[in-house]
């Protein structure tokens, strides 16, 4: 039976389709029941303060999120170059490969044997990665970004020189990151992508987030044959196997995009990688945009092992499930201060060059841009449970517990005091990886909870409590280098060597 509608009564029905879509999505909140309840609590206030349905609804609001150990529970890039070492994806030749090591990388003949990782330098460990390397690649290769065939895996992970190779080379990032600046160390260990093109970087990491979200938490030791014979000795290393994104993460990218909140992610990652994980777990569609690493590319379009500081882009997400290319550069580096340079140079001009309204952190590279801004209201940090007085995620994990449980605030009181609002979000690091409805979190094999990393940080929230500090003061104070001498509690504190100061810009 075919039913006929005039055309104002068609018009009548889009009218109250649109009215109710409105409202429906206007209604949008959490609901899952393990979050921290003073999280959830404060961010559906957000949404209702905020959000769209609000009078004070600002069209040019944004949120940002940190990617690794924020918006996932573990790193994406961590787990993305143990599949490169397992599966053997390069598009290095043998000979190009010292060079792309050394990249960047201070005085490679220094002996480095006081860090505990091995005896010798630079030279010496990166001559044992060659020297293994080549050896693979005369019996397995040459490497593509493909990895080699499945049929050869068993072959070659029995074999020693392989054993010798991915444990030194993962070794080499955590040594990496121990002697050098975060500028040197963050960009370095994405030049292991050199010669491959986006798209194959993309493919490798969303291959890889495919495979480590599908396995439980748990601790992988790889230890190089004592029987090789080598420059720096047997080296022994250790990593976390398994990543991925929680139903709550999933359900607040949704909720803020319902409110009129646009999701961006700023992270310290490959930018490839980033995307290729947003996709893996189903998040395209909820994600306005991503900010990350940009490393150059040579004339056919392969990574190079230089930073991209001139036309380094980031991306839209399409409602199509492309993604396409801005054209505001980051001009630095996606780590710490360069966050905030990221943010104002690429997305805020986007939003009448206003900051953003929300930010969601885990570490000090996170710090800048989750406390600089004026326009910020409120500030999630993941708590991993490790993070002392001399990280940023120590010490704003102190300040979300102060906020809360000595000057009581939720998100009203602390923004009508002229403060952001710091929450602290637990979660359970075992099995599948989740949420907590608690601020403390179950590390990997814990069978209790922890709350703040160690006695420092919980002796400099109790100075916090003992001298009334302001917020202002203790983010601009102890977010700077301190001696333990200089500190009543006799522990070091701080993480920056310059701060342009809390809610600066």
């Amino acid at each position: 039976m075919k039913t006929f509608l005039t055309k104002s009564s068609c018009w009548l029905v889009a009218l109250f389709a649109v009215l109710f879509s409105n409202v429906f999505a206007q209604d949008v909140r959490l609901e899952r029941d393990d979050w921290a309840p003073d999280v959830k609590r404060a961010l559906n206030d957000l949404m209702t303060t905020y959000g769209k349905s609000s009078p004070s609804y600002d069209k040019n609001s944004y949120a940002v999120f940190d990617f690794d150990n924020t918006t996932a529970i573990f790193d994406v890039e961590e787990q993305l170059i143990v599949y490169q070492l397992e599966t053997m994806a390069f598009a290095i030749e043998p000979s190009a490969l010292k060079d792309i090591l050394l990249t960047d990388l201070s005085n490679p003949d220094a002996d480095l044997s006081s860090y505990g990782y091995m005896n010798g330098s630079y030279n010496d460990l990166f001559d044992d990665i060659v020297g293994a390397y080549s050896q693979l690649w005369d019996k397995y290769g040459p490497f593509t970004p493909n990895g080699v065939p499945q049929e050869a895996f068993t072959e070659l992970h029995s074999d020693p020189i392989w054993l010798e190779f991915a444990a030194k080379m993962r070794l080499s990032y955590d040594l990496v990151c121990d002697v050098e600046d975060n500028s040197i160390a963050y960009p370095w260990v994405v030049y292991w992508f050199a010669g491959m093109s986006e798209h194959e970087v993309y493919a490798m990491a969303r291959r890889s987030c495919e495979k480590f979200g599908e396995v439980e938490t748990s601790k992988i030791l790889w230890e190089s044959p004592k029987e090789i014979d080598s420059k720096v000795g047997q080296v022994r290393v250790e990593w976390t196997s398994g990543v991925s994104v929680s139903a709550n993460m999933k359900e607040l990218w949704k909720a803020l995009q319902a409110n009129g909140i646009d999701v961006w992610v700023c992270s310290a990652s490959a930018t490839d990688a980033i995307l290729a994980a947003i996709d893996a777990w189903g998040m395209h569609d909820d994600c306005k945009g991503v900010l990350a690493m940009t490393v150059a590319l040579d004339e056919q379009g392969r990574y190079c092992n230089v930073y991209d500081y001139e036309t380094g882009f980031g991306y839209y997400s399409m409602p199509n499930g492309e993604w396409k290319k801005m054209t505001r550069p980051e001009r630095t580096q996606t780590e710490g201060e360069g966050k905030v340079v990221a943010v104002v140079n690429a997305v805020a001009p986007e939003y009448g060059g206003q900051g953003p309204l929300t930010g969601f952190m885990d570490s000090s590279g996170d710090f800048n841009f989750c406390t600089e801004f004026k326009s910020l209201k409120l500030a999630v940090c993941f708590n991993r449970a490790t993070r002392k007085p001399t990280c940023g995620g120590g010490l704003i994990a102190e300040i979300a517990l102060y906020e809360r449980d000595v000057l009581g605030y939720d998100l009203a009181k602390a923004n009508a005091a002229g403060d952001v609002l710091y929450l602290l979000q637990g979660r359970d690091e075992n099995r599948f990886r989740s949420f907590r409805p608690s601020s403390a979190t179950m590390r990997i094999g814990a069978d209790q909870e922890t709350l703040l990393a160690t006695d420092a940080n919980r002796a400099q929230l109790e100075l916090f409590v003992k001298e009334k500090t302001t917020v202002r003061d203790a983010l601009n104070v102890y977010a700077l280098k301190r001696k333990a001498e200089d500190n009543v509690f006799g522990a070091p504190s701080g993480f920056l060597n310059e701060y342009s100061g809390y809610r600066s810009r």
